[in-house]
């Protein structure tokens, strides 16, 4: 890609027409784009929209001063972002113009750095459509919340979990973004892909039946196979699952994902039925569990949060049986707070 065609690419990029090929193309060019160049960019940008509408891209502090950091290293004229209500407005100055660059990075969870490298980031819900609906099934919510999307596919919520997913299905791609816990049944579509968004990996699949665990309060996301074939792509790894297979990624990560050959399948589906059964687990997994389930927050030292337990939980006993069947754990309650000592 030459600096014409990087406009060219931008010009897209704000009308919403480019595929991911086109993009990762893009990402590479930038790799070795010169400050001059950026501006060029910019330029093309402002022209394209004076004010882009960014809703929903807006960085945080901490990514705007990653940003602001980054251009003074370069030398950058510093000049503050101005903000008019949900919009941004890019102004004639260069560390505006190397921002607009960055934010247009940022539709796609991109972070540039002049010197550095560019690392591809996996893509929000937002890339895809602009339509989004959101599911929650809230802490202390129903035993399984059941969607019904409308390609027709299946998925069942556990608690403490939310998925955003657009009202139709109308590119090459069914894309959906979830948070916590998900049982799918996806119908088959070999020309339109399913594809599963979770933290900083991603499940694709044809049409097939498959459990996925990403909450964000836990090191590991992890998804199984039920029935049909899906993937696991992270940032540096891609794994395929077979049924009955599981594939782990534990966080802090590189990215590998690591292949469980045979799991129960029983004991990971139990949540649908309103049971969790644990096998060796250390009870701080058992306690993060019971709080959603229960809506509460379960106080324990150290030495307990470490003690492993095997058992199972159900919905259909108060919480402080659930706890006592652990190695005797004594109980005391305090409205919303339980706290759990030997």
């Amino acid at each position: 890609m030459n600096l014409q065609e990087a406009k060219q690419f931008v010009a897209h990029f704000v009308n919403g027409d480019y595929t991911r090929e086109e993009y990762a193309t893009f990402l590479r060019w930038l790799k070795g784009a010169t400050l001059e160049e950026l501006n060029d960019i910019a330029d093309e940008h402002e022209a394209q929209h004076e004010r882009w509408d960014v809703t929903g891209l807006m960085p945080s502090a901490e990514w705007k001063a990653r940003l602001e950091g980054k251009l003074d290293d370069l030398g950058v004229e510093e000049a503050p972002i101005p903000v008019i209500g949900e919009k941004w407005s890019f102004r004639r100055k260069t560390w505006v113009a190397a921002a607009s660059v960055v934010v247009v990075l940022g539709a796609g969870a991109i972070w540039y750095t002049q010197q550095g490298s560019v690392k591809p980031g996996f893509h929000k819900l937002t890339d895809f459509t602009s339509a989004v609906k959101t599911a929650e099934n809230p802490k202390g919510g129903e035993d399984k919340k059941e969607l019904l999307l409308a390609d027709g596919s299946k998925v069942l919520l556990n608690v403490a979990s939310t998925l955003r997913y657009p009202e139709t299905f109308t590119g090459s791609e069914r894309v959906v973004e979830l948070s916590g816990e998900a049982y799918f049944e996806v119908k088959p579509n070999a020309a339109r892909p399913f594809r599963v968004l979770v933290k900083d990996a991603e499940v694709d699949v044809l049409g097939t039946s498959f459990n996925v665990r990403a909450y964000g309060d836990e090191s590991v996301c992890k998804t199984t196979l039920i029935d049909g074939s899906v993937s696991i792509e992270s940032r540096s790894d891609k794994k395929k699952l077979t049924p009955g297979q599981q594939g782990i990624i534990t966080y802090p990560s590189t990215g590998d994902i690591a292949i469980v050959p045979r799991v129960d399948i029983g004991d990971v589906m139990a949540w649908k039925t309103g049971y969790f059964v644990f096998r060796n687990e250390e009870f701080q997994v058992v306690a993060r569990v019971l709080e959603r389930y229960y809506n509460v927050e379960i106080e324990y030292d150290q030495n307990i949060a470490v003690t492993r337990v095997s058992g199972s939980v159900s919905r259909a006993k108060d919480l402080t049986a659930n706890l006592r069947q652990f190695q005797g754990m004594k109980v005391s309650n305090h409205g919303t707070k339980v706290k759990v000592t030997l």
